[in-house]
């Protein structure tokens, strides 16, 4: 049976050193057809040519709109039946994509498969506060597009990315997801290693947390409970 194309969306902006590191772990993982997007967002530190070394790579221009227009965009631009993100400044580890694939595979009535996700701190980063009880230790359960491969049908269920959201657009799709009602599997295999360094828009916890509550209200008020 011939494997579906699988377009991966790396959404990049002003992201060296890192994005070379991204789009090689996705060049590792030896899944064949992959077509890999990367939306920059008016980048002025090299970004734009690191992702046009790479052979393949597809290189869309956004201004700057923040990361749920990029993936919007990039998922406007997919030509794969099967969608996957990156962000640019994580990884893949070995195998990431053919277990999701697999994962998939056994559940062919699933829309969607996520892995477990595991941070790692940058070298010469100083541990945040929020990561000081364990939470570089152990994997958690990956609600969060890295860790994702969906069937292209999901988003015509869950819609695009809320792109009023500066920092809460994913959380936000999961919980429009999960009210949805979308058929998705939980993998216990590691698929996205997220980098831990002093510039992660989640490093912003005030706004985070007023977009998380912004989050929880619409989601009680899909439900009926507002």
């Amino acid at each position: 049976m011939k494997q579906p194309l699988v377009s991966v969306i790396v959404p990049a902006r002003n992201a060296m050193p890192y994005l070379r590191d991204a789009l090689h772990s996705i060049a590792a993982q030896q899944v064949t057809p992959v077509e890999v997007v990367v939306v920059d967002g008016a980048s002025t530190d090299g970004s734009r040519e690191a992702a046009l070394s790479f052979p393949h790579v597809r290189l869309l221009d956004q201004p700057g709109r923040g990361l749920a227009a990029a993936r919007n965009l990039g998922l406007a631009a997919a030509q794969g039946d099967l969608i996957a993100f990156l962000d640019a400044d994580d990884l893949w580890p070995e195998h990431s994509l053919a277990a999701r694939l697999a994962g998939l595979a056994q559940c062919p009535d699933s829309l969607g498969v996520i892995g477990q996700v595991r941070r790692f701190l940058q070298p010469g980063t100083p541990l945040p506060p929020a990561y000081a009880h364990g939470w570089l230790e152990h994997p958690v359960a990956g609600y969060t597009p890295g860790a994702l491969l969906a069937q292209r049908r999901l988003f015509d269920l869950v819609g695009p990315f809320d792109e009023t959201l500066t920092l809460g657009c994913d959380s936000d799709w999961f919980a429009r997801a999960c009210d949805a009602g979308a058929p998705l599997i939980a993998m216990t295999q590691v698929t996205l290693q997220k980098r831990i360094h002093g510039a992660n828009l989640s490093a912003d916890v005030a706004r985070y947390r007023q977009e998380l509550l912004t989050v929880t209200r619409h989601s009680l008020r899909r439900r009926g409970h507002l």
